[in-house]
């Protein structure tokens, strides 16, 4: 758990820079005035961590009951109480359905499940069921030989719903533990694409209903994954999150923001290239991670 907890606070680096940095800023003060709380409020905002709760933020870090506590730790305290998400989330579901837009990482969150699931040494499938993209077969057959998991794909067919469909009841006919179908990355604002997505679920659904769906979302759009992910849900129900490039970019605030406006719970956050760069979310070692606390005294 303890590399989990390092590599969640490295993956943060460039957010937690710009935090840490004001938040230092105001050492030896008692109180913020406006100027300060401005200046704080766009690095937050910068950070991704949504209006409403920067607001609710700025409000509260003057509190009295708080004036003993370094900035910083007034800021963990303070946040810590907007984020209502467990330790660890786990996926108890054997089928999971990944979806997303072109160029979130959704093949690669694929395989790393794989190797993940496969480590702790559950029976994992992968289904190829992105027939659009022309490498995508040969991408995700090339990570199935490396981590030595099974999979089914079909070049001979491009309807992705009659792939998952034999991929889901191969996987279950092997009792496998998980089976994880890769789909096409797709714009939410297509609804011929969403609805052929919406067609994938209700024919893996006629196989079994032990199915979770998850999004990945590249952390480096911001509030834009909020759109992506509300416009998706609409065509299908969405259960969690994987946020993607994480360690790229400032904006690792986001993950607040998706967790409570849109009330799905990230599960995990993509923090480089490797395939055990893909570590489950844990709440402390988030929020650790944003102020830079390293030495983990929160955990």
């Amino acid at each position: 758990m303890f590399k989990f907890f390092k590599k969640t606070v490295n993956g943060l680096t460039k957010t937690q820079f710009k935090i840490k940095g004001v938040l230092a800023g105001f050492s030896g003060k008692k109180y913020l005035n406006d100027d300060d709380l401005e200046y704080l409020e766009e690095t937050l905002l910068q950070a991704d961590l949504g209006w409403e709760i920067v607001e609710e933020i700025l409000d509260e870090l003057n509190n009295p009951e708080l004036k003993e506590l370094s900035w910083e730790d007034r800021f963990y305290e303070v946040i810590s109480t907007k984020l209502n998400a467990d330790e660890l989330v786990h996926i108890e579901k054997k089928v999971i359905i990944l979806v997303g837009i072109n160029g979130t990482g959704k093949t690669t969150s694929a395989a790393k499940l794989a190797g993940y699931f496969s480590k702790s040494g559950e029976k994992t499938q992968l289904v190829a069921a992105d027939t659009y993209r022309a490498a995508a077969v040969e991408q995700i057959r090339t990570w199935a030989d490396r981590l030595d998991v099974d999979l089914v794909a079909n070049e001979n067919t491009q309807d992705p719903a009659a792939v998952a469909y034999d991929g889901v009841t191969s996987g279950m006919a092997k009792k496998m533990d998980r089976i994880i179908v890769d789909t096409a990355g797709r714009l939410h604002t297509s609804p011929n694409l969403m609805k052929e997505l919406n067609k994938i679920y209700r024919i893996v659904k006629k196989v079994t209903d032990d199915i979770s769906v998850i999004i990945t979302l590249d952390a480096s759009t911001g509030q834009n994954g909020l759109l992506q992910a509300r416009e998706f849900n609409k065509y299908l129900p969405l259960d969690a999150v994987i946020l993607t490039k994480m360690d790229g970019t400032a904006r690792g605030g986001i993950a607040i923001s998706v967790m409570r406006e849109l009330s799905l719970p990230v599960l995990y956050l993509g923090v480089g290239e490797k395939v055990d760069d893909l570590i489950p979310f844990n709440r402390n070692a988030y929020l650790t991670g944003l102020i830079g606390k390293s030495e983990g005294v929160h955990e």
